[in-house]
């Protein structure tokens, strides 16, 4: 990132001015009103994000707008206001104003002042010989929002892997930094479960040799990672990745043709064996979202294979991944953008994933979405559950509401209201 000065606040030490381990008085910085927005996943910086709690109630009433988060802190801030573009994490069945929108637009929300970001903070390592910092395992909506800050406040932390890619910035646009030495926040891999092995074997049945692979965390991404086990060639484009990478590489799935990174993704949750991976790996590039998530960049990569989950589908092809019953729990984040570029890559597919119930025993594939929609039926390519994938597109409605019920937990299915059938052929189910 190009250097910003940011001039220092009456009352402030100066420009770059250092403070000692985790204190720092916010005063000088943080404005009544504020939206104060920080770095997501492995990249928060808990010792400045501590800081902002603990004097909050000092600051006239400050915004926090907050990603994927781990911090267990947030889950009872009662003073300040928590905003998000999901309910993620921590924050997940936890009050916080949602702002919808897909992860692609919300660099230009941000630019345009849509969604103010006055303060933010970020978790950089220490400088290079000409005053850079990296900002480690987290690009993302974050490089957008440097820029756009009135005050940006760093802490350095010397366990903060060194990435390649554009995520750079000069020392020079701190207002004020503290110092740490806690690093990235780890989080192993989720293991699944039987359920996630059987989707898991699905998908990866769908895979071929070189292709360019979007996943996510959590126990599913992990289970689909060990089921590539035998491929050949494999790129990785994803917004968020996790220990399943350093699996691939080990097991020699990734590609090693030297024809530029391997890996291109915004954001990174793991362990520090992910994070020990990442430092100073020219194999791998944290991009923004405006590199990462767009249709038109993901829709040139030949072979795009997006693996999104969901919450409910219903017998239309819709997809739920934000709430049920009033209840958030995702978000939109980047499911149709990779959706849509899979569409569009030259033997690309998109793929919803989801356990047939829910841990009470009810199906997810439901007549009707029980919240809002998060990707519309013309959107959606293959659906993938314990029992079986189903290939969508072209079909007609009946044929569609066939097609789920048949990868439908075989308890409900006839509790689903399948349409009466057209006069036309039925379709196989891969199972």
């Amino acid at each position: 990132m190009s250097p910003r000065r940011h001039p220092a606040p009456t009352g402030a030490t100066g420009d770059g001015a250092r403070s000692a381990a985790g204190v720092i008085d916010l005063r000088p910085f943080v404005r009544a009103g504020d939206t104060v927005l920080w770095g997501q996943a492995g990249a928060e910086p808990r010792a400045l994000i501590g800081a902002l709690l603990r004097q909050a109630s000092g600051l006239g009433g400050v915004t926090a707008f907050v990603g994927l988060t781990c911090d267990d802190r947030l889950a009872s801030a009662p003073d300040v206001a928590l905003r998000s573009y999901g309910a993620l994490g921590v924050l997940a069945g936890h009050p916080v104003e949602v702002v919808r929108c897909h992860m692609s637009a919300l660099p230009g929300l941000i630019r345009a002042g849509r969604q103010p970001v006055d303060v933010v903070l970020c978790q950089v390592s220490p400088a290079d010989a000409d005053g850079y910092h990296s900002l480690g395992v987290s690009v993302d909506y974050l490089f957008g929002a440097l820029a756009a800050a009135r005050v940006v406040l760093a802490e350095v932390d010397p366990r903060v892997p060194v990435t390649a890619g554009p995520g750079r910035v000069h020392g020079s646009a701190f207002a004020a930094v503290v110092a740490a030495d806690c690093g990235p926040t780890c989080v192993p891999d989720r293991r699944g479960g039987d359920v996630e092995a059987r989707i898991a074997a699905h998908i990866a049945a769908l895979v071929p040799d070189g292709a360019t692979l979007q996943l996510g965390i959590g126990g599913l991404a992990t289970a689909v990672a060990s089921a590539l086990h035998g491929r050949r060639g494999l790129r990785v484009h994803s917004g968020l990745v996790g220990d399943w990478l350093v699996d691939l590489d080990e097991r020699g799935v990734l590609a090693d043709d030297g024809a530029g990174p391997v890996v291109v993704t915004g954001t990174a949750l793991g362990t520090q064996r992910l994070y020990r991976y990442l430092d100073r790996n020219p194999r791998v590039e944290m991009r923004p979202v405006d590199l990462v998530h767009p249709a038109g960049i993901t829709g040139a990569l030949p072979r795009f294979v997006a693996v999104n989950q969901g919450l409910q589908v219903d017998l239309d092809g819709q997809v739920g991944a934000e709430s049920v019953a009033g209840r958030y729990l995702g978000a939109v984040g980047g499911q149709v953008d990779f959706l849509r570029g899979a569409a569009a890559s030259a033997g690309g597919i998109g793929i919803v994933a989801l356990p047939s119930v829910t841990s009470r025993g009810e199906s997810r594939i439901v007549d009707r979405l029980g919240g809002p929609v998060t990707t519309a039926a013309a959107d959606v390519g293959w659906v993938v559950t314990e029992h079986g994938a189903v290939d969508l597109r072209g079909l007609g409605s009946g044929q569609r509401a066939r097609a789920l019920r048949s990868v439908a937990d075989p308890a409900h299915r006839d509790r689903l209201d399948v349409p009466a059938r057209p006069r036309c052929p039925d379709v196989r189910v891969t199972s």
